[in-house]
């Protein structure tokens, strides 16, 4: 219970990243397939294949410009105009939810444990690395944003092995402080209240993305089956 307690305020930033919210949420089981790489001349999806689309619908497939029908190319120019506004959008997003919560449990800790508590020095190690995760996936430097698969899928993993370690960091650090029995009913405070406030705002982001990543799914699959 003591542990559950306390990995629960740890967990709570990470739930950011994980398809699911509690142990009984539904998983999205939307996995992208591709890189994207979003710049001002084109969209790019490169997996076996480089899907090269321009601004004004007209498709590259592997380095080769292919004639497609008119319905095609709208089809092609609408999907890049989505994907160029909504996976920034996402990026955005996500570092402000990630800003949010640390804020949240930043105030919470100094009220409950004081500005001297080495928690507070956790949470940021926490906050830091769970920015650099989001970055392997995704991230926009000079104008260009990058999107890679493999680490966005396995984002809820490798964001649970971070809060893991960081969680095994607090409790040592509190044993060998014996900040474990004194803090014990304050983490405990921090960690029920806080999950109370961040639950539904971490489902509706985690269910936001989920319909974004199927949507560009959907329309990357239905355009790859037009351009056969």
């Amino acid at each position: 219970m003591f542990k559950k307690s306390i990995l629960l305020a740890v967990l709570a930033v990470n739930l950011i990243f994980i398809n699911t919210v509690q142990a009984k949420a539904k998983e999205c089981l939307v996995k992208p397939s591709y890189n994207i790489v979003i710049s001002n001349e084109d969209v790019q999806f490169i997996n076996q294949n480089t899907l090269d689309i321009k601004p004004d619908g007209t498709v590259i497939l592997n380095g080769q410009l292919v004639k497609t029908k008119p319905l095609i190319k709208k089809e092609a120019k609408e999907f890049q105009e989505y994907v160029r506004k909504e996976l920034p959008l996402y990026e955005t997003l996500a570092n402000t939810q990630l800003d949010d919560v640390n804020a949240a449990f930043e105030k919470a800790i100094r009220e409950n444990l004081g500005d001297k508590s080495s928690l507070l020095n956790n949470l940021a190690s926490l906050h830091s690395q769970l920015i650099a995760l989001l970055h392997k996936s995704i991230i926009t430097t000079d104008g260009v944003t990058y999107f890679y698969y493999q680490p966005f899928n396995n984002l809820k993993k490798d964001g649970e092995a971070i809060s893991e370690k960081v969680f095994y960091q607090i409790l040592g650090s509190s044993i060998l402080n014996f900040d474990i029995f004194k803090n014990y009913s304050a983490i405990k405070k921090i960690a029920k209240n806080q999950w109370k406030s961040e639950k539904v705002v971490l489902q509706s982001f985690d269910d936001y993305v989920c319909e974004l990543m199927g949507n560009i799914d959907d329309q990357y699959n239905h355009l790859m089956i037009g351009l056969q």
